[in-house]
C-alpha cells in the first residue's frame, strides 16, 4: 500500500543521513492494531519506529486498542492526502448530488481498505454531513477496494488519489470531488466538497513515531535527517509520481494535530461505532 510505498521511498534517502540500513517491517492484521502495539512495546532507543497514519487515533477509540496516544512519540508527519469521492466509470452517478439523491433511495455500496480505515471514517462523516446512506464492503487494503469500485463490485468509495491513481488514469474510475480546501493539481477540474456547499475536509496523514520515552535528543537526530530526506529532489520527486503529497509538520506540530484528530473522532465516537 501507499504507507509502504511512502516509506520505502523516504528511508532510501534518510539512510543516507543516519549512515545505517532502514529496514521496513510489515507486520499486518487487525486494522494495523498489531504493527501499532509492536512498537509501543518496543525498546525506546530510536531503532524501531512506527509508519503512523489516522488508523492509529481511530484504533484507540473505536478498537479498544491497549496503546493510548502518549504511547508513542510522533517524530514527524510528511504527507497529507485529502479523501476523494470515487465511482465506477460507467457509473450512472455523475455528481455529488445524484450519489446523496440514489443513496437515499438505496443505500450504496460503499468499498473501504478494511474497518474503521480513514476511507471509512471519511464515508460516516460524509453521512453525518449530508445524510447519504451507505453499505459497506470492507476489503483487505487500499488496492483491493479500488478494485472492488473498477470491477463493478461497489458503487462507491473514498479514497485517495495515491490509492487509486493508477485506476484513475486508465479510465477506470471517476473522482467525484475532493476533501481538501483547494482544489487537487491532479484533476483541476473536480470540485472540492466545499465549492459544492458541503463543509467537508478530510484525509489520510502519514508521519513517523517512536515509542514513547525515546530521548529528545534521538527523536530530533530522526527528525532532521527525515526532514532533511523529504526536502531532498529525489524524493519529492518520486512521492509526486506516485501522487503523494508532501506536507511537513514537525514533531510538536504533529503530536498537536494527533491530539486534535483524537478529541473530533472521540466526540463522534456513539456516531462511528453505530
Amino acid at each position: 500500500g501507499n504507507v509502504d510505498l511512502s516509506c520505502r521511498i523516504l528511508s532510501s534517502e534518510a539512510e543516507k543521513a543516519l549512515g545505517q540500513k532502514i529496514v521496513i517491517l510489515n507486520k499486518e492484521g487487525g486494522g494495523a492494531v498489531i504493527g501499532q502495539t509492536y512498537v509501543t512495546k518496543a525498546k525506546p532507543d530510536g531503532y524501531t519506529l512506527l509508519a503512523l497514519t489516522s488508523s492509529y487515533v481511530t484504533n484507540i477509540i473505536l478498537k479498544g486498542a491497549e496503546y493510548t496516544l502518549d504511547s508513542v512519540e510522533p517524530v514527524m508527519m510528511y504527507c497529507f492526502d485529502p479523501e476523494i469521492m470515487l465511482v465506477n466509470a460507467d457509473s450512472d452517478i455523475k455528481s455529488i448530488d445524484d450519489l446523496i439523491e440514489k443513496s437515499k433511495e438505496t443505500p450504496l455500496l460503499h468499498s473501504t481498505p478494511g474497518n474503521g480505515t480513514s476511507h471509512h471514517i471519511a464515508g460516516m462523516l460524509f453521512t453525518q454531513k449530508t445524510g447519504a446512506q451507505f453499505d459497506y464492503l470492507h476489503t483487505n487494503g487500499s488496492a483491493e477496494q479500488t478494485v472492488q469500485i473498477a470491477g463493478g463490485h461497489a458503487e462507491v468509495g473514498f479514497s485517495t488519489y495515491a490509492g487509486a491513481a493508477s485506476l484513475i488514469d486508465q479510465g477506470k474510475i471517476r473522482v467525484l470531488a475532493v476533501a481538501s480546501d483547494v482544489r487537487s493539481e491532479e484533476f483541476p477540474d473536480v470540485p472540492t466538497f466545499k465549492e459544492l456547499g458541503i463543509d467537508f475536509t478530510y484525509g489520510a496523514y502519514r508521519g513517523i513515531a517512536a515509542p514513547a520515552g525515546t530521548p529528545a535528543e534521538v527523536v530530533d537526530i530522526l527528525e532532521k535527517a527525515l526532514d532533511d530526506a523529504l526536502n531532498s529532489e529525489t524524493v519529492k520527486e518520486q512521492f509526486k509520481n506516485s501522487g503523494l503529497p508532501v506536507t511537513f509538520k514537525n514533531s510538536e506540530d504533529f503530536k498537536k494535530m494527533l491530539k486534535d484528530d483524537y478529541d473530533g473522532m472521540n466526540s463522534m465516537k456513539d456516531i462511528l461505532t453505530k
